[in-house]
């Protein structure tokens, strides 16, 4: 406390307006009416208590407190982003199921009563024609309603097949995927190649459903955006997972910049995205501009299933 000796003369007191906790000695030295001094003196010590907001205790709970709050905070932070996720999660799993059934619904209307009528009118004016004169006006208008029925009757085909798949439940996903590509390559200018292994029993009917469309979505972004000539897809199991992979040679396009806050934008990516996220699975995009693009996807394998499985 004192750097020095502090000279108190005749008094009797000494004052201190202000001792910090601690431990201390207070030393005393004096002389005598001759001036005589005693060096020796006389030695006091002195603790001062620390009052109970400065005991190593007091600031152990505080901090313990203080840590416990930050902990309790961070994991009510994380509880309440984990629930906000499930929310997302389960308004993207209702929304995409309202889809697939009003596709379903729709797929059905077009097939059961829009094709039912055009074919009743394809029927009616084949038998116009048969009774229509030879060579005439009405022959060639009946025949004219024949070929647009008959057109018009494909067109419904292909959009109810587009919208729901009629032969997945009948004929597996395997032969669904495998129609799918075969009808794509025969259509449009892209030579594509696949290498499918066995798809079916291996999840369930609304999983194969969201694997198909997500097939579906990638061959389709090949055949309006990529410019490509070539285009494989292959599909394997691995260590419990399914692999997807579907390359193309086409013009790519900038991921960086295509891909913001982590989740793809535009080309239907965000479609793939949902529905791989859905299927509990991970994927990649790499694509390069004129060096074309690859979609690796990695889904694991369902332990339960439409159809029982069995095994050694």
């Amino acid at each position: 406390m004192d750097r020095d000796w502090v000279d108190a003369g005749a008094r009797r007191a000494a004052y201190y307006s202000h001792v910090p906790p601690g431990s201390y000695t207070f030393r005393v030295i004096a002389a005598n009416s001759d001036g005589v001094w005693n060096t020796e003196g006389k030695s006091l010590p002195i603790v001062v208590l620390p009052p109970f907001y400065r005991t190593w205790w007091f600031i152990s709970l505080a901090a313990l407190s203080f840590g416990a709050a930050v902990f309790l905070a961070f994991r009510r932070r994380i509880a309440r982003l984990h629930k906000e996720h499930e929310r997302q999660k389960s308004f993207s799993r209702q929304l995409i199921s309202s889809q697939e059934s009003e596709r379903r619904r729709i797929a059905a209307e077009l097939h059961d009563s829009l094709g039912q009528h055009l074919l009743l009118i394809k029927n009616r004016a084949a038998l116009g024609e048969q009774f229509a004169p030879a060579e005439s006006q009405a022959k060639e208008q009946f025949d004219e309603i024949n070929h647009s029925a008959a057109k018009a009757i494909g067109e419904v085909r292909v959009i109810a097949y587009n919208l729901r798949p009629l032969n997945l439940d009948r004929l597996g996903l395997t032969a669904v995927v495998e129609e799918m590509i075969e009808k794509v390559s025969g259509a449009v200018g892209i030579q594509v190649s696949a290498d499918i292994e066995p798809l079916d029993n291996l999840f369930s009917k609304e999983d194969e459903i969201n694997l198909y469309r997500i097939i579906q979505e990638s061959v389709n972004n090949i055949v309006k955006h990529s410019r490509a000539t070539k285009a494989n897809i292959e599909i394997w199991r691995e260590d419990g997972h399914l692999r997807l992979a579907v390359r193309d040679n086409g013009h790519g396009f900038d991921s960086e910049a295509l891909t913001k806050n982590g989740a793809p934008r535009g080309f239907g990516l965000t479609n793939i995205s949902e529905r791989v996220r859905m299927l509990g699975g991970t994927h990649t995009i790499n694509s390069t501009l004129q060096q074309g693009t690859t979609l690796d996807i990695r889904v694991p394998i369902s332990t339960t299933s439409g159809g029982e499985r069995h095994g050694a």
